[in-house]
């Protein structure tokens, strides 16, 4: 079946000067027969914010039980919400972010306020942009497609919003996975701040391409990807906020939310921390390690010396898989032998290396008790890695903190870590993680003082082992909780916090 939608067509300017303005994605086929809904969808595209919460109230100065008022989940930076359904009318709306431990709508901080109209079968699409201590909010009204058409012929829907404060006119392309730009239609110019009328595009995968207005200079090269279902997209042209050194990122909008397309040849950084705790089954090392990382056949970076506790320089090279070894510094044991270092486009990572001690089974027969006097015959520490994404967050009225528990202890399988407030005790602290021996997660905090605790359950008890003192503030970056051995301690563990990123 030869393809009906726009993708396929030589570039028509009197065909594209009848395309422009308008528009949204995230919504299916569905169209409200039966009944008087619109849809209200908030995407967040501040950089600096944090999860922002949408309030849509039908009657400021009245609260009757009829009255819609609700308060949407908050949507944090470069995601969007659900298509909220609304009766069709008039609303006031708000756009807050949560200042304190309570999410109701009286305890949020304002930044927006405004009235909004909701239309039968229409999307409200408000994009929240710029710095969110004074946002540039956008506001679109995007008709549902009747998607009977759609359907027979196997096409999608894409509106193009251009964002990005240093360009006021790009042009976008597509192309199938397998083409290359040579062989990439033309499929709109976007201009700042504009959504674009809707495109038809036929069901396949596809690579885009950016371009200046006018010129064939390609400054972003997509990932490719899948669209395979009948539905409406918004393509968010928007500053790169990664490490690589493309201007762009796209954010891909549709029915399940929002795919972030990365320059397929950005750059990536890495960097490694020596969490090697010193112990007698690790002969020859005395808390110092080189670490050596083969970029290709012939090119290689080396991190000599690499001390306990410490990270080493980051390196920004070209994504893709490389190989890395570890020794000791001082006897040139090996101890990580081609290892694999995959690093993903426009991303930053650190390698947290640390010691596992096992019983030594030399014979694999999975007996670790060879005279069977009760005892384990011996054991050994492998050197191991567990690898961490940086956020790439740069909120100022929350910080990620990304816990790293690198703890080597029979006693306890994971630890829990409570950030407790002036007001709170561990028992009733609302903000707490629990994360297992050798691995990560994440937690949220806004800006506080906190009093932060490590306690894991020994024997039926839980044991607070170490504790530590932590404010957060509009200055404050992204952090790294490392949670490790130290034999200095009472409890032999400690806690330190270090800024996921530096100013390099």
């Amino acid at each position: 079946m030869k393809c009906k939608s726009v993708l396929l067509k030589p570039f028509n300017p009197m065909v594209y000067l009848c395309l422009v303005i308008l528009a949204l994605s995230g919504c299916g086929s569905g169209s409200s027969d039966e009944d008087n809904n619109g849809y209200i969808k908030l995407y967040n595209a501040s950089s600096n914010a944090p999860g922002i919460f949408l309030t849509v109230d039908e009657n400021l100065d009245e609260d009757t039980v009829d009255e819609i008022e609700v308060t949407y989940n908050s949507v944090s930076y470069t995601k969007v919400s659900a298509n909220n359904a609304l009766d069709k009318g008039t609303y006031f709306i708000e756009l807050a972010w949560q200042d304190e431990e309570s999410s109701a709508r009286s305890d949020l901080e304002i930044i927006y306020e405004d009235s909004v109209k909701i239309v039968k079968d229409q999307i409200k699409f408000i994009a929240l942009m710029g710095d969110v201590r004074e946002p540039t909010v956008l506001q679109f009204d995007i008709d549902l497609v009747d998607d009977d058409g759609d359907d027979d012929d196997d096409l999608f829907n894409v509106r193009l919003l251009n964002i990005h404060p240093s360009y006021q006119s790009v042009d976008l392309y597509m192309s199938k996975d397998n083409e290359t730009f040579n062989e990439a239609i033309l499929i709109g110019t976007a201009d700042f701040q504009t959504l674009s009328d809707n495109i038809k595009v036929e069901q396949d995968q596809y690579i885009y391409y950016v371009t200046p207005a006018g010129s064939t200079e390609v400054i972003y090269t997509s990932v490719d990807q899948t669209y395979s279902a009948v539905s409406q997209y918004v393509i968010v042209l928007r500053e790169n906020t990664g490490v690589g050194s493309s201007p762009f990122t796209i954010d891909s909008i549709g029915v399940n939310g929002v795919t972030e397309l990365e320059d397929v040849d950005s750059e990536a950084k890495f960097s490694f921390y020596n969490g090697i705790a010193l112990n007698d089954y690790l002969p020859d090392y005395f808390g110092e390690i080189d670490v050596e990382v083969k970029l290709d056949g012939q090119s290689e970076v080396k991190f000599s010396q690499l001390a306990l506790n410490q990270f080493s320089d980051t390196t920004i090279t070209s994504n893709g898989d490389y190989d890395f070894y570890v020794s000791s510094s001082n006897t040139n044991k090996l101890y990580v032998n081609n290892a694999l270092l995959s690093l993903q486009e426009n991303a930053d990572n650190t390698l947290f290396l640390y010691g596992k001690k096992d019983p030594i089974d030399d014979d694999n027969d999975g007996d670790i008790d060879e005279n069977n006097d009760g005892i384990v015959d011996g054991y050994e520490t492998t050197v191991k890695t567990l690898t961490v994404t940086k956020s790439s967050s740069a909120s100022i009225y929350s910080h990620g903190i990304k816990v790293i528990n690198l703890a080597d202890s029979d006693d306890f399988s994971r630890v829990t870590f409570y950030f407790v407030l002036s007001d709170e005790i561990i028992a009733t602290a609302a903000n707490k993680i629990s994360v297992l021996q050798e691995n990560s997660a994440s937690v949220n905090l806004l800006n506080n003082t906190y009093n932060v605790y490590a306690i894991a359950p020994i024997d039926g008890t839980d044991i607070k082992l170490t504790s530590m003192y932590m404010v957060l503030n509009e200055d404050s970056k992204e952090q790294y909780l490392i949670f490790e051995a130290d034999p200095s301690a009472s409890s032999g563990y400690k806690m330190t916090l270090v800024n996921q990123k530096t100013d390099d």
